[in-house]
């Protein structure tokens, strides 16, 4: 008996000093990067794709091409559309961006389009963290969307970015 009040003394004593945001036991598993705020959301984004071999991908993007992106985040994570946009240096041309990131777990869903009423675009899911760094994937065409930068195979990339 001895030795499981120990164990279980031990694993009391732990959790209470457990600091993490992760939702998992100990930090440990969980999904998502954690609560993040409006302010680590906010900001110049930089994404770096390449290609998965998820879909068959003709044409696209090459691999480590660059994709950046002003989050103008509000309160409840959805973004401001009339002042976030997404570009694909080195052109300077801005377009619409909209979507959502929840500041709970830092989950985020956005979608990267050609224009005002264009039916083409993209999707970037993945998450923030507090740590100024997103993990996810670019998906060409978003679902329901025309194709951007593939052929009508689609493309998907890995998009790991980082906040400046």
């Amino acid at each position: 008996m001895r030795p499981i009040a120990l164990a279980l003394t031990l694993l009391v004593l732990t959790a209470a000093c457990e600091t993490s945001t992760d939702p998992g036991l100990f930090g440990i598993g969980g999904s998502g990067g954690g609560v993040i705020t409006q302010a680590e959301a906010a900001g110049n984004w930089s994404f770096t794709v390449t290609k998965t071999s998820t879909l068959p991908c003709s044409g696209g993007l090459a691999d480590g091409s660059l994709i950046t992106a002003h989050l103008d985040v509000l309160a409840d994570g959805t973004l401001n559309t009339s002042a976030s946009f997404w570009q694909n240096p080195p052109t300077t041309v801005v377009f619409p961006l909209s979507g959502t990131i929840n500041l709970n777990s830092g989950s985020t869903d956005l979608i990267l389009s050609s224009g005002s009423g264009s039916a083409s675009g993209m999707e970037l899911r993945g998450t923030i963290t507090p740590t100024r760094s997103f993990s996810g994937t670019l998906t060409d065409p978003a679902a329901g969307l025309s194709p951007m930068f593939s052929t009508a195979t689609g493309c998907e990339y890995n998009a790991p970015g980082t906040k400046a």
